[in-house]
């Protein structure tokens, strides 16, 4: 029993450097502090030679404490690994869902970009209106360069006139600001 204990120290010893299979190891390590101590208190009766039987022992033992370290080591190490993905699948689910939200906002008013009718625009600045009152990305309007309540901007919208709309964004990619000015090609038959 004492030379399975060197054995099971040695393999044990083995596993160890291999670091990915420490956690076998240890199984090892505990079969052979077992047959160590048996050999001993059994070699001990006899009288006979224990050198073996405690290299084994004292192989096993030590051997033991370096796996449990080491396999503590492997766990914190995997949890690490784990959550560093989880926060980058997390992170990237985010961003995509931010990306999202801004385009499905940005949605509302960018079809009237442009040379439009001014029954366009004033559904656009309808958009806008009921926008601004339940939004959080509130989108200022211009007319003519001075900042104008879009319900206002409607009754000075002629719907045969042709407007272009220029649309700015925050640094966040919203929609902020809607620029209006008449445009120069005059009223539109449509």
């Amino acid at each position: 029993m004492g030379i399975a204990a060197l054995v099971l120290g040695i393999i044990a010893f083995v596993l160890a450097i291999t670091f990915v299979l420490a956690p076998l190891g240890v199984v090892f390590a505990v079969i052979g502090l077992i047959l160590g101590i048996v050999d001993i208190v059994k070699k001990g009766k006899t009288g006979e030679k224990k050198a073996i039987s405690l290299t084994g022992l004292i192989l096993c033992a030590v051997m033991f404490i370096v796996l449990i370290v080491e396999s503590f080591f492997i766990l914190i190490a995997g949890i690490a690994i784990y959550d560093t993905v989880s926060d980058y699948d997390s992170n990237r689910s985010t961003a995509s869902m931010e990306k999202s939200e801004v385009e499905t906002f940005n949605t509302k008013f960018s079809g009237y970009e442009g040379d439009k009718k001014g029954s366009d625009v004033k559904i656009l600045l309808n958009n806008i209106s009921i926008n601004n009152s339940y939004s959080e990305h509130e989108v200022d309007v211009y007319y003519n360069g001075l900042m104008e309540e879009p319900d206002e901007l409607k009754q000075k919208i002629s719907a045969t006139q042709k407007y272009t709309v220029v649309l700015y964004k925050d640094i966040d990619g919203y929609v902020n600001r809607a620029y209006i000015m008449p445009s120069y090609g005059g009223t539109t038959n449509n």
